[in-house]
């Protein structure tokens, strides 16, 4: 992001806006979607995710419930065109109130490709984590989803490199969805159904 950019979040987030993301303002931004997010928080924090959710799914095994949502708007995983996507039962009505937040927040496909919510990435994907031998990705409960990654990077910072705006991390806070670019300071390619 450029600095009169992060002037202008700095701004919105009631923090000194100085173009310096520091811990000032990440606990700035940490704070003003937390004050978004629905009490009581309608999704558990990581580590209660089983049970919450139930198991996560497995490689040519288990899969969680899922149901099938209906987009508001068409996007491209690997330039192929979806309008539905399949996401845990439990987040379902939750990831669809969603996208039609960000319909309304961004209404045209010049200000959608803009913000980088065209490109999806991917939501239900049974695997480890990155660097983990053990611990599961929110992806393997079909309650993560990405967008943008060649913008928004695992490692690429947020906000001084990655470019996902303040705007889609709100639509997603709003229904209690953690933005982890906001709360890692990283991977701001990645929204997930717990608590911060």
């Amino acid at each position: 992001m450029t600095r009169d950019k992060i002037i202008a979040m700095q701004t919105k987030i009631g923090t000194t806006p100085d173009g310096f993301w520091g811990p000032q303002s990440i606990a700035a931004c940490q704070r003003y979607l937390r004050q978004m997010m629905p009490t009581p928080h309608p999704f558990p924090p990581q580590a209660n995710v089983t049970q919450f959710y139930g198991p996560h799914g497995v490689p040519n095994g288990y899969t969680p419930p899922m149901r099938t949502i209906q987009l508001p708007f068409t996007v491209y995983f690997e330039n192929s065109p979806k309008r539905s996507l399949r996401v845990h039962e439990r987040c379902a009505d939750s990831l669809l109130r969603v996208f039609n937040r960000l319909a309304q927040a961004f209404p045209t496909t010049e200000e959608r490709r803009a913000a980088g919510i065209l490109t999806f990435d991917g939501l239900y994907n049974p695997r480890l984590m990155r660097n983990s031998s053990t611990a599961w990705s929110m992806h393997s409960w079909a309650i993560a989803i990405d967008f943008d990654a060649a913008r928004n990077g695992n490692q690429t910072h947020w906000p001084t490199r990655a470019v996902m705006p303040l705007e889609v991390m709100e639509c997603f806070a709003a229904e209690g969805w953690t933005p982890a670019g906001a709360f890692w300071g990283r991977d701001a390619m990645h929204f997930q159904a717990t608590a911060p």
